[in-house]
């Protein structure tokens, strides 16, 4: 399909658009604090008490909101914000509506956008959707996004990927290389696919941060490719006052420094935030007897701006720019070669990244919203090797750039029906040396894609969506999807859902070529993979309680994956017509053995996975105990199964815990948490289980002089660690035991912030 009849199925369904028309009536009135200060940036829904249709709004500097071409039925409008609980109010065609939000209780009170493209309330989701707020974050005592990741069911980070090789993310049991993570909707680029396609959350600074979202299951129908496993939104904050400015100063063990600094405007109708952090860590070895880091040192800058003038109360144009530089050092083992006969090299690698986005959102009409955008990032590497007496090796590289542009229209059409269309026009390019089997490569891809939530009774809403992909590489491919929401009670929602996805094979996994001469073995790109292809299923509930001081949810899923690319070893070449023989046999282009460096070596190659499956439950619960007492926990069960040998997926554990207990004293300015996390036995290989472990963690805070706070945490308490960590082969004790997990063990980090905010 050419960019020709993408533009003629959008101009149809613009035109398509306004060809419904309700009376004009309004619902307007004002979002405010307990001291009658008005909020802005407030979400405010309007709920049909007759249907069950839901409108957004968001509040003006003055708190102000508005609902234009409405019927005469009666609606219910709900008030929510970030840091507030809810208020609602009932009205039929009124402009004085006061809302007053309270300060929150539970997480539960945010709204969530990544769900279905536009801002809705938790319990009208028909896709299951984990948030962490802000707060969520602060409270772990990290400047980043990767360990507060753990406390969502399902949901597994690795401790200590800020200065280890990072092993990712697993959303149910699915891998961070099918997991896609946005910023504000847009993808965050880093080379995915070259390093194990994996976006490092444990070095996303969260100075910027409003929340993170988390939707589970395969959500290509509205994110495309990478999405198959779900998608991880990091969403900005929007700046509301004034003026603003906080500083933030860490330190620990390891040589952990993180320095944070953000500030933020409004003024008439231009607002902006801008955040620069510095983060740095001294890395660790677990075993000093040998060369090899267990954990490269590093340090980092970050920096983020976002502009927004709002030319009126119907359009703005929002512009960001979003940039980080990021050195790691270490020392390892690599090609043995003339004048480096042991392979011994210090490795030094800088990798930085720059995006740039743009926005214009214009409500054209009280129902028809068109949005559109463009955004370019680039991401470049450079990976420099000296020998352990100082003599340099050949650099290896990696480049890419990749550019979109896409547009998307929101139109309510009668009583019932939000409809949804957009497209998107996609350009990756990339080159690169020593990383890879070829040097250079680029793709586009086009998409069309639909949704359309209607509300089939005042309690039961009925999505249904898709999208159309046309990959240059790989073909088309079609994700539908489809959602249910029935809220029973006024307490209690069900919902389920069911989506396709599909991801066609990234840069590494066609082309990538890695050797590793200290463990003999070698890692091969397959030009010959197909794409991924996935189903998934949630269905579950959410029960909200005793005043909303009580929530639990239950969530069942299943993910069915055709075709998962995954890293197989293939067998063991102990010349260059037996390397042949191998890839041959196991579906690989034989040229490659011209990428293959030295014999015997045992040789690993990407291939698809006929049919992979992982299934489970979820629950999680908050409390809010009383004397500023809360307690929240989760636990997730998860099959993970290769259908064609029957066996456990490696790296993934059947059993996962969460717990929590937090105490909050507003009136003295105290925070403290306790918080433990544990993981079951797991396999670490095909032929190896790994013990469980459990993780300890504490935090505190304290308000002190004026808008100073200390802070300060203790991370794995009891100083867990894998059983092998140290110990020497038996047979030669300058060889380690293989760890199947690199934890650093107990850490600890102290602290100060301070924040300023000059109200209205």
């Amino acid at each position: 399909m050419t960019a020709r009849r993408y533009l003629f199925i959008a101009l149809i369904t613009f035109v398509f658009s306004f060809s419904s028309f309700a009376q004009q009536m309004s619902i307007s009135g004002i979002v405010q604090d307990s001291a009658q200060a008005p909020i802005a940036g407030a979400v405010v829904i309007l709920r049909n008490t007759r249907t069950g249709q839901e409108r957004v709004a968001t509040t003006n500097a003055e708190g102000k909101f508005e609902f234009t071409g409405i019927g005469s039925d009666e609606f219910e409008v709900i008030g929510t914000a970030t840091g507030f609980g809810r208020s609602s109010a009932t009205s039929a065609n009124s402009s004085n509506i006061v809302l007053t939000l309270e300060p929150s209780v539970l997480r539960e009170e945010v709204t969530v956008v990544s769900g279905s493209r536009q801002e809705e309330l938790r319990e009208s989701l028909t896709t299951k959707v984990d948030v962490l707020t802000r707060n969520d974050i602060k409270n772990t005592g990290y400047e980043t996004v990767g360990e507060a990741l753990r406390e969502i069911p399902g949901v597994i980070t690795r401790r200590g990927s800020e200065t280890t090789p990072p092993a990712g993310e697993q959303v149910q049991g699915v891998d961070s290389r099918q997991v896609l993570v946005l910023m504000d909707g847009q993808p965050v680029t880093g080379a995915r696919g070259i390093k194990s396609g994996i976006i490092n959350l444990d070095r996303q600074q969260i100075n910027q941060l409003e929340s993170v979202e988390v939707v589970k299951g395969a959500t290509s129908s509205l994110y495309g490719s990478d999405a198959i496993g779900g998608v991880i939104n990091l969403r900005t904050r929007e700046q509301t006052s004034p003026f603003n400015a906080s500083a933030n100063f860490a330190g620990g063990n390891f040589g952990a420094v993180d320095l944070g600094a953000t500030t933020g405007f409004v003024k008439d109708r231009l607002s902006g935030l801008f955040t620069f952090g510095r983060h740095k860590n001294n890395g660790f070895d677990l075993f000093p007897a040998d060369f090899t880091t267990d954990g490269s040192g590093y340090h980092r800058y970050d920096g983020y701006g976002k502009l927004k003038y709002q030319f009126s109360d119907n359009f703005s144009i929002v512009g960001f720019a979003n940039t980080y530089w990021n050195n790691a050092r270490g020392r390892v083992i690599g090609e043995p070669s003339v004048g480096n006969s042991t392979g011994r090299q210090i490795i030094d690698v800088d990798d930085d990244s720059q995006n740039y986005g743009l926005t214009a959102d214009w409500a054209i009409n009280g129902k028809t919203n068109l949005q559109v955008r463009g955004y370019l990032s680039r991401f470049d590497e450079i990976y420099r090797n000296t020998t352990q007496t100082g003599v340099a090796l050949p650099d290896g590289n990696l480049f890419e750039r990749y550019g979109k542009f896409d547009f998307s229209l929101t139109r309510v059409i009668g009583d019932r029906n939000v409809f949804q269309a957009g497209a998107e026009f996609i350009k990756n390019k990339y080159s690169g040396r020593f990383r890879l089997q070829g040097d250079r490569g680029k793709s586009s891809t086009q998409v069309v894609w639909l949704q359309d939530k209607f509300n089939i009774l005042n309690n039961l809403t009925l999505t249904v969506g898709g999208r159309y992909d046309h990959h240059s590489e790989f073909g088309n491919a079609f994700s539908p999807k489809f959602g249910l929401n029935f809220k029973a009670t006024e307490n209690i929602s069900l919902r389920a859902s069911w989506g396709r996805g599909f991801r066609a094979p990234d840069l590494g996994q066609l082309f990538y070529s890695f050797r590793n001469p200290l463990f003999g073995y070698q890692v091969l790109g397959n030009k010959s993979l197909a794409p991924e292809h996935s189903g998934s299923w949630q269905v579950g509930a959410d029960y909200i309680g005793l005043g909303r001081k009580l929530r639990f949810g239950l969530n069942f899923y299943r993910n069915d994956i055709r075709n998962l690319i995954n890293s197989v070893q293939i067998g063991t070449a102990l010349s260059l017509a037996s390397a042949q023989t191998i890839l041959t046999t196991n579906g690989v282009d034989p040229s490659v053995t011209q990428y293959i460096t030295g014999y015997p070596v045992i040789l690993f190659a990407y291939k698809n996975l006929a049919n992979v499956y992982t299934q489970g439950v979820e629950a999680d619960v908050s409390y809010l105990l009383p004397r500023g007492f809360s307690v929240n926990g989760a636990y997730t069960f998860l099959e993970a199964i290769d259908k064609a040998n029957d066996r456990f997926l490696t790296g993934r554990h059947k059993h996962h815990g969460f717990a929590k207990i937090a105490y909050e004293n507003a009136r003295y300015g105290v925070n403290a948490n306790f918080r433990g996390t544990f993981f079951g036995n797991w396999w670490a290989t095909a032929t190896r289980k790994a013990p469980a472990f459990q993780l300890f963690d504490l935090y505190g805070s304290k308000d002190i002089y004026k808008s100073f706070q200390i802070y300060g945490s203790v991370d794995n308490i009891f100083n867990s660690q894998d059983p092998n960590t140290g110990k020497a082969s038996p047979t030669n004790p300058l060889v380690p035991l293989t760890i199947d997990r690199a934890d650093m063990g107990r850490t600890f980090r102290v602290g100060i912030r301070w924040s300023f905010d000059r109200k209205k």
